[in-house]
C-alpha cells in the first residue's frame, strides 16, 4: 500500500534573469519541471509541485524575483509520497 499526497500543477512566469534561481527553488520543493517556454523576456514554466510544498511560496517567489515573479496552480491529482524515515508500513 502506498501514501498519496495531492500535487499541483504550477505554472511560473519569472524574468529570465531569475529562471536559474526559480527552478532551484522548485527542486527544492520536490517539483518535477515539465516545460519551459521563453516569451519576451520572461520564462514560463510549468511543473507539478506537491501541495504541501507549496505553502509559502508566494512569499519566497516574489523576494527571489524582487517582486516580478508570478504564479498559478491549479489542481493535477495526486501522486506518491515518499517514504518518511520512521513511519512504518502495515
Amino acid at each position: 500500500m502506498a501514501l498519496l499526497e495531492p500535487v499541483a500543477e504550477v505554472t511560473v512566469t519569472v524574468p529570465a534573469d531569475a529562471v536559474g534561481v526559480v527552478l532551484g527553488d522548485l527542486a527544492a520543493r520536490r517539483g518535477r519541471v515539465s516545460d519551459s517556454q521563453a516569451r519576451g523576456g520572461s520564462v514560463v514554466v510549468g511543473a507539478t509541485v506537491p501541495l504541501a510544498e507549496l505553502f509559502g511560496y508566494a512569499t519566497r517567489l516574489r523576494s527571489r524575483t524582487q517582486g516580478r515573479g508570478t504564479f498559478t496552480t491549479r489542481p493535477a491529482g495526486y501522486a506518491v509520497a515518499p517514504a518518511t524515515a520512521g513511519v512504518s508500513e502495515r
